[in-house]
């Protein structure tokens, strides 16, 4: 935050998906998961003409864990667009741009697994116990309709607090990004966002055998992995995770990665004063994806909303209530 800046941003409340049909989506998120229905309206039509999609209109979908009030998804349909393809069409896990995945704690990993693979979603690899940051848990990376990727993870030790009689999926509460170039990922996350380093993890090479992210074992020595987790206040929950996979050289997606295309369209954070946080990323030299527009946003009502993509091409929306 340069001198002068008020902003004050707030870990992601929500992720933003654009599908084809929400029917496969409410059968994961309601129906397996646990989760409820919060809100289904048409989608402001402020917000499509901000998207640059003025002819468009859509419905949505706002689903949430119960108990939780971040840690949201809301699913889109989008009617008019014009031609929609997959963000991250035909992708490996090591390829980079736009959102990855999407982070969901699970209390028993094989069952929900086992209950995802039902309904047509598919893994990387099987669950995969590993050991990061301190932590040691079990991952399962699947991924299902519109090439949306979940990453649902069973903490094994320590063990988590309040997890002892959970069911289903949980909130989201973290979400991964795969870049290019690690440093103007953090330079844009801690130096212009003012986002903090909460995880720092590094190796310069997989372990022999099954990977979570599905790396041939023949080549797994020669493929690192680094990762830091990110958040305005140091926490995880909804956390921003910085990945790079150096050995593996994989596909750009960046300029894919945007609405109306189907996928993982945006991440939300709220903001007090969005007027302050637009001119420090202009100052900062960063292009508005879309300038401040008034939209309704359910359930905080009328707000104030702005876009700017990240270096790798993520989507991140910023919203303030005008009341």
């Amino acid at each position: 935050m340069t001198i002068g800046s008020t902003f004050e941003i707030g870990g992601f409340t929500e992720a933003v998906l654009i599908v084809r049909s929400a029917a496969p989506h409410l059968a994961c998120w309601v129906g397996t998961g646990g989760w409820e229905l919060r809100h289904h309206d048409a989608v402001d039509l402020r917000l499509l003409r901000g998207w640059g999609i003025p002819m468009a209109s859509g419905e949505e979908w706002l689903l949430g864990r119960p108990g939780y009030s971040t840690g949201l998804v809301r699913l889109m349909r989008l009617d008019n667009v014009g031609a929609q393809s997959d963000m991250r069409p035909d992708d490996q896990c090591w390829d980079s741009g736009g959102i990855f995945d999407l982070d969901l704690r699970v209390a028993n990993i094989d069952q929900q697994s086992s209950a995802l693979r039902a309904q047509q979603w598919h893994g990387a690899s099987p669950p995969v116990r590993w050991d990061f940051g301190g932590l040691t848990v079990k991952e399962w990376l699947v991924r299902g309709p519109d090439n949306v990727r979940l990453a649902l993870i069973e903490r094994i030790d320590p063990p988590l607090v309040g997890m002892g009689h959970f069911s289903g999926l949980g909130p989201v509460f973290n979400s991964s990004q795969i870049v290019r170039d690690l440093g103007a990922a953090l330079a844009f996350y801690g130096d212009i966002l003012g986002f903090k380093k909460s995880v720092s993890y590094q190796s310069d090479a997989f372990a022999p055998g099954a990977s979570v992210f599905g790396i041939p074992p023949g080549v797994a020595s020669r493929v690192g992995l680094s990762l830091h987790i990110l958040h305005p206040q140091g926490k995880i929950d909804g956390s921003v995770e910085i990945v790079t996979v150096p050995g593996t050289d994989g596909l750009d997606w960046s300029q894919s990665c945007a609405p109306p295309n189907f996928g993982m369209a945006a991440l939300r954070f709220p903001v007090k004063d969005i007027v302050s946080l637009g001119r420090h990323l202009m100052r900062c030299g960063c292009v508005l994806a879309m300038p401040i527009t008034t939209t309704e946003l359910a359930p905080h009502g009328e707000v104030g909303l702005l876009a700017v993509r990240s270096p790798d091409g993520a989507w991140l929306e910023f919203y303030e209530s005008t009341v």
